[in-house]
């Protein structure tokens, strides 16, 4: 019993220490700016507090609400429940840390393409949503090594449909390569014309972007061409690339 009430009343102290650290103080323990990511302020503690004006490799964010599960301070592996909207998105996951070793679990993102600003404007213009469920990453040492989810957008099907056309909703997979992460995308249309993504994007800014596109309609292929679409051993090829941004960029 005494062993049981000594392990309570460190746990209680340790819950109280947590709630008083300021959430501004945790998150300049942390190697987000080389990463890209910046913010304009932050309140409250990491047991509830609130960054706002979110921005990541120029892209902005939003504002981010964080809230610390208290039962994860008995792992001694905290676990922080965020949330955030703005800027065209939305979305919601846990974060856990451990040294240099960042896991987030149960990710769901809804982004308006219309706001991802390192997307061309001929993209953007169509509009449409891109989403991800059932997200997990893992990341050491500002490396992904581990990543899943489901990915789909409408953007494609939206496009299609303004000139007459049916297609279906891209839908694809995330994973890790080399480092970065990795998106595959592909989606089809009833008169077998199809589609296909690879994307990929480090923690520090730098990304690439492949579409790839086939296609016997002579309509379509003017609209890829005016959006700058070349065309590829007989396909439709559209490539784009970013350079690193973040502080950490070699």
């Amino acid at each position: 019993m005494r062993i049981l009430l000594i392990l309570a009343a460190l746990i209680a102290l340790v819950w109280a220490g947590a709630s008083q650290v300021p959430l501004g103080f945790a998150l300049r323990q942390l190697p987000l700016n080389a990463m890209g990511v910046q913010w304009t302020q932050s309140e409250g503690t990491v047991w509830n507090g609130r960054i706002m004006g979110v921005y990541f490799n120029g892209q902005p964010v939003g504002d981010i609400d964080v809230a610390l599960k208290p039962l994860s301070l008995i792992t001694m592996r905290p676990q922080v429940a965020f949330q955030w909207g703005g800027a065209g998105g939305r979305g919601a996951g846990t974060l856990a840390m451990s040294g240099d070793i960042i896991e987030a679990d149960d990710l769901r993102i809804e982004q308006r393409i219309s706001a991802l600003e390192s997307l061309s404007p001929e993209v953007r213009a169509i509009g449409g949503i891109f989403r991800l469920s059932q997200g997990a990453v893992r990341i050491e040492g500002q490396r992904c090594t581990s990543a899943t989810g489901r990915l789909n957008s409408n953007t494609v099907s939206i496009a299609a449909d303004r000139f007459g056309r049916e297609f279906s909703e891209l839908s694809g997979s995330l994973d890790c390569r080399d480092g970065a992460f990795n998106i595959q995308m592909n989606g089809s249309g009833p008169a077998g014309d199809t589609i296909a993504i690879d994307a990929e994007a480090t923690l520090y800014g730098r990304s690439e972007i492949e579409v790839v596109a086939n296609t016997n309609d002579n309509e379509i292929e003017a609209l890829l061409a005016n959006a700058g679409f070349s065309r590829r051993n007989g396909v439709w090829t559209y490539t784009r690339e970013t350079s690193a941004i973040g502080q950490g960029a070699q």
